[in-house]
């Protein structure tokens, strides 16, 4: 068996560079894809995807990480810019087919691109894809909807003030550890989170993924993931929902993606938080397997 290792690498797009981290065997042929996040990058799935010793690629999506594309908050309304460069980086750089993989707005993500790219992916899991309302997507649609949003939306109000700047590393641990969104995190998640997330900046580190694109992230969702869910892999796909403290998904939504997929493929467990991942890698690591190897 070939040692296990990790090495971070930049693809060239269209208009700059998808930075990507490699797990596992990488001298076989990539077997998993992950997409992070929104605020969070490829690096903070490492505890999920290390053990499973395959070739597993994380990707740091646009205005994330390390990645080097250009963001344009005022613009973004909907989340095809990131679809688009998951679909031009498996048309450039994946031959064979992989199981697809997300976590919220990433497992939106990899949903919207199915369509174009379902002949390479063999699988896909998504851990609590942010599902919206038809009503809630019109509302975004409308004039000064989004700016209504970012003041008055409580996640994507926090993001806009999320403080940026840190001494170090080690300071930006003791800020996060056991606080808001980092809560229930186990300690090596919320390294790796920050160790593929913060940057050089003058005597200290700041937040690579700049706050008020994480915010416009949150608010921009005039994309419709529903016309793409029946592209999801009928017989090797789950999907985990989280309910606790308020779930992003709502119930006909769930629905639509276990039509597809199959009801015992979808899990809607109310005791499970958001960033169940970090919180419970084996859980998350588990449902990867089973997609891998079935």
């Amino acid at each position: 068996m070939r040692e296990a290792s990790s090495f971070r690498k930049s693809y060239e797009l269209r208009d700059g560079q998808l930075s990507a981290i490699h797990f596992g065997d990488i001298s076989a042929p990539p077997r998993i894809l992950m997409l992070n996040a929104n605020g969070f990058n490829g690096y903070s799935y490492k505890t999920i995807l290390e053990p499973l010793s395959v070739h597993a690629i994380a990707l740091d999506l646009r205005g994330h990480g390390m990645s080097e594309l250009p963001t344009d908050v005022a613009a973004l309304k909907n989340w095809h810019i990131f679809r688009d460069d998951v679909v031009e980086f498996f048309n450039r750089y994946i031959s064979a087919p992989l199981v697809l993989a997300g976590h919220s707005y990433g497992a939106v993500t990899g949903i919207l691109a199915l369509p174009q790219i379902k002949d390479k992916v063999s699988g896909y899991v998504g851990f609590d894809p942010v599902l919206i309302p038809a009503f809630a997507r019109a509302f975004n649609r409308l004039p000064g909807g989004r700016s209504f949003m970012k003041r008055r939306l409580p996640i994507a109000r926090n993001a806009g003030r999320r403080r940026s700047k840190f001494d170090s590393l080690e300071a930006a641990f003791r800020r996060y550890k056991n606080r808001g969104a980092f809560r229930g995190f186990t300690d090596e998640a919320l390294r790796d989170y920050l160790t593929g997330g913060l940057i050089p900046d003058g005597e200290g580190v700041k937040l690579a993924c700049n706050p008020l694109w994480e915010q416009a992230i949150f608010v921009a969702q005039g994309h419709n993931v529903f016309k793409a869910i029946p592209h999801l892999p009928p017989h090797n796909s789950h999907v985990t929902f989280a309910g606790r403290h308020g779930a992003v998904s709502f119930r006909s939504g769930r629905n639509a993606i276990a039509k597809v997929i199959g009801e015992e493929n979808v899990v809607f467990d109310i005791n499970r938080a958001h960033m169940f991942p970090m919180h419970d890698p084996d859980y998350a690591m588990g449902r990867l397997s089973e997609v891998l190897n079935a």
